[in-house]
Formats: C-alpha cells, sequence, structure tokens
C-alpha cells in the first residue's frame, strides 16, 4: 500500500487527527497526552509492517482503528493495575504507621522499657534472618528505610514488608508482657 515513505507521510498526515481524537476518547484527563504516543506508535507499527498489509484502505483504516483502540485499553488495563497497586501500597504505609507509633504500639513501647530488654532481644533472634537485619538497623541503628535498603541491596517496599513482618512477629510473640 506504501510504496514508498512520501505516500506513507501523507497516510499518516491524513489519518492523525482522526486516529488522535479516536485514542483521546479512551485516554482523558492525565492520560490524554498518551494518546499521541499510541498513535504514533501504531502508525510506525503500520510502517514496520507495510510490505505485509493489502492495498485494501478500507481493511488498512480498519486495522489502524483496532490497533488504536487495542494499545488504548491495554495501557488503560496496565494504568488500573498500576493506580490498585499504589492504593495497596498507601493502605500499607497507613497500617504501617500505626504499627510504628510508639502510643499505639505495644511492641514499640516495649522496645523502650528497659526491664523488658532480654525478652524483646530474645523475641529478636527468634525473627528470620532478613527480618531480624531490617529490624536490628532500623530500631537499634536508627537508620532510615532508604539507608537500610542501600546497605542490603533491596528496595525500600522490601524493607517496608521486613519491619512490617517482624513488627508483626513480634507482637504475637511479646503479646503477654
Amino acid at each position: 500500500m506504501f510504496s514508498d515513505r512520501e505516500s506513507f507521510n501523507r497516510f499518516c498526515i491524513g489519518k492523525y487527527p482522526g486516529l488522535l481524537a479516536y485514542a483521546r476518547l479512551f485516554l482523558k484527563g492525565e492520560d490524554r497526552e498518551w494518546a499521541k504516543d499510541v498513535v504514533q506508535d501504531v502508525l510506525f507499527a503500520v510502517w514496520k509492517r507495510r510490505f505485509f498489509l493489502r492495498d485494501d484502505p478500507e481493511k488498512v483504516h480498519a486495522y489502524v482503528m483496532r490497533s488504536v483502540y487495542n494499545r488504548c485499553m491495554n495501557y488503560l488495563e496496565h494504568s488500573m493495575v498500576r493506580r490498585k497497586a499504589e492504593e495497596d501500597f498507601a493502605e500499607f504505609v497507613s497500617l504501617a504507621r500505626r504499627y510504628y507509633d510508639p502510643d499505639n504500639n505495644s511492641v514499640m513501647r516495649a522496645l523502650f522499657d528497659r526491664d523488658r530488654r532480654e525478652s524483646i532481644s530474645r523475641s529478636v533472634e527468634r525473627l528470620p534472618q532478613k527480618q531480624q537485619e531490617v529490624f536490628r538497623l532500623s530500631y537499634f541503628e536508627e537508620k532510615n528505610h532508604q539507608e537500610i535498603a542501600d546497605l542490603l541491596g533491596i528496595s525500600v517496599r522490601t524493607v517496608d514488608a521486613h519491619i512490617y513482618a517482624a513488627l508483626k512477629n513480634l507482637r504475637s510473640a511479646l503479646q503477654n508482657i
């Protein structure tokens, strides 16, 4: 269908505004800028597949429209997964903040009680190795989560997860103190 670059450029110039408007039907708000990327990606894919496309302009148009639709749907699905993960993480952080607050957390209060340090120390030693290591760095060496992540070569989210699990385990182990 496109014998040369010039005929493809004419095709793009003619189709771009309509394809962009179509993509923007799906991608609203902040995602509207992605509509340009979607259309450009589709047109680039058409250029790469130009030798496999039939010379029927209606079929090429249908192929391009379907491609824009599919890429928009893929973007929206990916966006939903990303937003869900961000919401889940925000909820996790909110819960973790409550556990870190010594006023609301019996484990944290017990950490500051000198008479109970021995019980706490034994409970900490019973934690799985990574939880124990992260917990000690955070609460005994007073390193922040980023410092711990850098030191151990893990992500901050992994540090958060280890501390959350350690606090949960310690709360269970120290509930009778």
